[in-house]
């Protein structure tokens, strides 16, 4: 029977009360493509074995038998190391960290399970670690294609929405700069879980797609991005990242660009995938309640399967330079209200640096400070202020931002933003200042480890960007992080030299660009030809 390997270690270590959370019920999925297709087979995808239905036996601990939680302590540790009979050549050594597991199966993909008996439903994340980072000129937004071509279904098993519909799945995909994921929540039991691991390992195996699917996917993708380039709050922080990043690929909107996709290559488009979308390029994690035995037979009878690719993932060696002054960007439309902003390079989500940089920057704009709540919006320069990390494998960005009302001056918030933000070791932090930053980062990540679909999100994040454990490392330097070290790190950082800034102006009448076009040349060169005899 399974054990409940996960909450009990959290209440042991970390304090952590985790509560048991409502059912799910069950809804239309969301997925990009609702094309009509035939019902799915349960036993199993095409050239996959299926799963049978096991039924699953859940204990656990009453909370009201506090005698026995030691003992759970000492079972849960062994518990969560050990193997289904059977499957001991499958896997290689079991890394286990407060009741979190992580397995590497012989072809090279990563299972972390996160057990939770409290738990109501099961959460699946399956992510390739590829995004924007990895594209290059002419791959603008192939990666963000290949999410849409995936949820749409393969030509073997077409249109899969019915089918997630039928089960009752949330099923839900991202692209970012660093990792593309697939996230299914559900009701839990195991036949739901072995038919979803079963439609990713076929999806893994048989994507060969032709012309006519990316055509069918194509009309989406410009839909999204005419979207994103008619809000002008995300064009502005495209922009600015832009100007932050000359020369890695973090520069790049993961969504694309539209030449890019107008011109995407059937032929480089199958090549990429079959670089990226393999199982030595992949984490699976697990969370909320499921049998860990069961469901470790289930992945080895499904993505197990699948042989290691050949290919060694390729190196990226693009090493963006110091920045060596600030940089400015400037936005012009119609409509919207004004907006503010300041980006400011910082190290990698790995870093030691960028975890005391989430606390300097939360002591500056997060819901509860007051530094510039008090300089912007108290005085009427801004109607609202906040503050954004974006942490990647390789490098990060810390943002503050201000967003204004139509009649207020972008150039004195913006003034008063960089001063707030860049002079701190004029005004330094408080201790008081630091103790709730680090109360409200906490109580963050209590909730994440008690949410299945949030912690599968912070698990898989900390996986492309090191290893899962990072969630705990982040926890503990939070807790272990010193006034004088968090003050070190936002003067060090926050600095003119290494800002850039952005602003956007509402604009009646923007003054219009001159456009260019490729150049033919023959006409005006025929001039010069001559008849030879």
């Amino acid at each position: 029977m399974g054990r409940a390997s996960g909450p009990w270690l959290f209440y042991v270590r970390g304090g952590i009360r985790r509560e048991r959370s409502g059912p799910l019920r069950p809804q239309t999925c969301r997925v990009r493509s609702q094309n009509a297709a035939p019902p799915v087979s349960t036993a199993g995808p095409h050239n996959i074995p299926g799963i049978p239905f096991m039924p699953l036996v859940f204990s656990g601990l009453s909370r009201r038998l506090p005698a026995l939680l030691f003992m759970s302590f000492i079972s849960l540790q062994a518990d969560a190391a050990r193997l289904p009979e059977g499957l001991g050549k499958a896997y290689g050594k079991p890394i286990t960290a407060e009741g979190i597991t992580e397995y590497r199966l012989d072809n090279g993909l990563r299972v972390v399970l996160a057990p939770d008996a409290d738990q109501t439903v099961t959460a699946i994340d399956l992510t390739y670690r590829v995004g924007s980072r990895n594209e290059h000129e002419g791959q603008g937004g192939m990666s963000h294609l290949l999410e849409h071509l995936v949820l749409a279904g393969t030509p073997r098993q077409p249109a899969v929405a019915d089918e997630f519909q039928r089960r009752g799945m949330d099923v839900k995909a991202s692209t970012s700069a660093d990792r593309t994921r697939y996230v299914a929540t559900f009701q839990a039991n195991h036949m739901d879980l072995a038919w979803y691991l079963g439609w990713h390992a076929a999806a893994m195996l048989h994507s060969a797609w032709r012309r006519a699917d990316v055509e069918a996917a194509l009309p989406v993708i410009f839909a999204e991005l005419e979207v994103r380039d008619k809000t002008p709050e995300r064009v502005l922080r495209q922009k600015m990242r832009g100007a932050a990043f000359h020369w890695h690929s973090y520069g790049n909107d993961p969504m694309g660009t539209h030449a890019d996709m107008a011109n995407v290559r059937l032929d480089r488009l199958q090549a990429y995938q079959a670089e990226y979308y393999q199982p030595d390029n992949a984490v699976l994690t697990i969370a909320g309640r499921f049998d860990a035995p069961l469901t470790l037979s289930a992945i080895a009878d499904t993505l197990g399967k699948l042989p290691r690719p050949r290919r060694n993932v390729p190196e990226d060696y693009r090493v963006e330079p110091l920045q060596d002054g600030n940089h400015a960007v400037t936005l012009r439309r119609v409509g919207g209200y004004p907006l503010v902003a300041t980006m400011y390079h910082v190290p990698a989500t790995g870093s030691r640096d960028h975890t005391l940089l989430l606390l300097a920057a939360d002591m500056l704009a997060a819901s509860g400070a007051h530094r510039l709540q008090d300089e912007l919006v108290a005085t009427g320069l801004a109607g609202k202020v906040s503050t954004q990390a974006l942490g990647w494998r390789d490098y990060g960005l810390i943002e503050f931002r201000a967003a204004l009302k139509p009649a207020m001056d972008t150039e004195s918030a913006q003034r008063v933003l960089n001063r707030v933000v860049e002079t701190l070791r004029l005004h330094p932090y408080t201790q008081e200042e630091l103790n709730q930053a680090r109360r409200r980062w906490l109580d963050t990540r209590t909730r994440t480890l008690a949410d299945p679909q949030a912690l599968t999100d912070a698990l898989s994040k900390a996986s492309v960007n090191g290893d899962w454990r990072l969630i705990f490392l982040e926890r503990d330097r939070v807790r272990d992080a010193t006034l004088v070290e968090v003050q070190r790190v936002a003067d060090h950082y926050l600095t003119r030299a290494n800002r850039n800034q952005g602003r956007y102006i509402p604009t009646a009448s923007p003054e219009p660009q001159p456009a260019s076009a490729p150049v033919d040349l023959g006409p005006e060169l025929r001039r010069y030809e001559t008849d030879v005899d």
